[in-house]
């Protein structure tokens, strides 16, 4: 599999976005493109991050995302949790006064 280069990836981001909102098109620059990368790069975590994100180790988080059906998303064998979903399951599961 080639790696995009910065140039080719905002190129491409561009092109979905403008397909999604054509009336952006005049609006979105380089810049914007980066920062959505940079933004949704963070929302987006590994099993590693993910666990360090709840405080536990990684087996423990293996553990609960299968006991538990933590949701993820996987797109050609990698997987990925969003936070607000890990956030989701921390509520749901936390103990009561402990959040």
């Amino acid at each position: 599999m080639e790696l995009l280069d910065e140039d080719k990836l905002a190129q491409f981001i561009r092109s979905i976005v403008i397909e999604m909102k054509p009336e952006l098109k005049s609006d979105i620059n380089k810049a914007d493109v980066k920062r959505m990368i940079e933004s949704s790069s963070r929302e987006w975590l590994n099993a590693k991050q993910s666990a360090n994100y709840l405080g536990v180790s990684v087996v423990t988080f293996r553990e609960w995302r299968r006991k538990y059906k933590i949701p993820s998303r996987t797109i050609e064998n990698v997987t990925r949790w969003k936070k607000s979903d890990l956030d989701a399951f921390w509520k749901r599961r936390g103990v009561e006064g402990y959040l």
